[in-house]
């Protein structure tokens, strides 16, 4: 939620600022505010859970179970009533970094005599996946074959999927460039109790901080004219603490050394490519999902023209895609469902309620704005 507020476009979860204030103005009359200045910052009433700590709201006692997802921090929930009880299974897989998690949170929900189970089903009309150990495994077959630079793309928060980009890196001999966001996720992450150690610090040797132009476009400037003040004024006030890191680089150190890195790339930045000028015999890994309505796919094509024009893609060719879900395909959804032996399954997140239907007696179905008593 900090690196949300933080590095967002202005939302706030935090804290937020009074949408409507007034004040004292200088002439001893009334004003209202209209600038930050003239509006106070408050902090949310924002309650954390502990994992398998429960909590209670009113009568209602809840058991957070952390599950295997593509963004860290997925809980699934038990819920205890004076009804009945009731599972929760939030966006889950068995195809992760985190497996056991997924299982402990079945084997509960199986001990918990469920009266209903709200079961995702997202990818419940593919039959298997891989998982994410292959897409590591895939990425550092890409790496190996190429000469000169490799440009990536993969989700900026799926924090598993830039520790597979990170590992690759150890076993190719070359460093993973990550933006500003990513570090600052980094960072964030190191100084949590439950996350610390599991991802790369960001001050780790493997790791580079990929600084781009900004708007003033002063970070290749002399910096005997041009101040470190007045270069860092062109960053956000999130970012400035990576500017002057030991470990951070600018298009010139990419460009120059293409061979040593790794350089993550998203979509929205594809305009880096001007500057960094990939070379001859360099490659393109894309590791996020595939798109799935017109308007993705229309996304994708333009992307492809893009990185032809850049010499990534020859036409269709060197288009390496390589990704898990951060969803159950089928077998592991049905395990779900199987597993936790709940009296009654209502299907969510999902438009194929007909494989519920197959494996469970008692399927409620729940419509688009509509209410579900039980």
């Amino acid at each position: 939620m900090q690196a949300l507020q933080e590095t967002g476009s202005g939302d706030e979860y935090l804290t937020y600022k009074e949408s409507f204030r007034i004040y004292e103005n200088d002439k001893g009359g009334i004003s209202r505010a209209r600038s930050d200045k003239n509006r106070e910052i408050v902090d949310r009433a924002n309650s954390l859970i502990t994992p398998y700590k429960k909590f209670n709201i009113d009568s209602i006692e809840i058991e957070p179970i952390p599950v295997d997802h593509s963004l860290p921090g997925v809980c699934g929930f038990v819920i205890h009533t004076s009804k009945g009880s009731i599972g929760y299974t939030a966006d889950l897989r068995f195809h992760g970094r985190r497996k056991s998690e997924t299982e402990k949170f079945v084997e509960k929900c199986a001990s918990s005599d469920l009266d209903h189970i709200l079961c995702e089903g997202t990818r419940i009309d593919e039959p298997t996946s891989t998982t994410e150990f292959q897409v590591e495994k895939d990425i550092e077959d890409i790496v190996n074959s190429t000469k000169n630079l490799v440009v990536t793309s993969y989700p900026t928060r799926d924090l598993d999927r830039l520790l597979s980009f990170y590992n690759a890196a150890k076993e190719t001999d070359r460093y993973l460039a990550i933006d500003l966001k990513q570090a600052y996720l980094l960072k964030l992450f190191a100084s949590s109790q439950s996350y610390s150690g599991i991802y790369p610090k960001v001050d780790d040797p493997l790791i580079k901080i990929y600084l781009s132009r900004k708007s003033w476009g002063l970070v290749d400037k002399d910096r005997d004219y041009w101040t470190d003040k007045i270069i860092l004024e062109d960053y956000d006030s999130w970012e400035r603490e990576f500017v002057g890191m030991n470990n951070s680089i600018d298009y010139r150190d990419v460009s120059s050394k293409q061979k040593d890195y790794m350089f993550y790339c998203s979509d929205f930045k594809l305009q880096e490519l001007i500057d960094v000028r990939p070379s001859g015999d360099s490659s393109y890994i894309r590791s996020s999902t595939e798109p799935f309505d017109d308007e993705m796919r229309l996304d994708q094509e333009r992307i492809k023209r893009w990185l032809i024009h850049f010499g990534l893609l020859s036409k269709e060719e060197g288009w390496n895609v390589t990704h898990v879900s951060g969803h159950g395909s089928k077998d592991q959804i049905k395990h779900v469902v199987q597993e936790t032996k709940a009296k009654n399954l209502i299907p969510i997140h999902t438009v194929h309620e007909e494989y519920f239907n197959k494996w469970h007696d008692s399927v409620t179905k729940v419509e688009m704005n509509g209410s579900l008593t039980i």
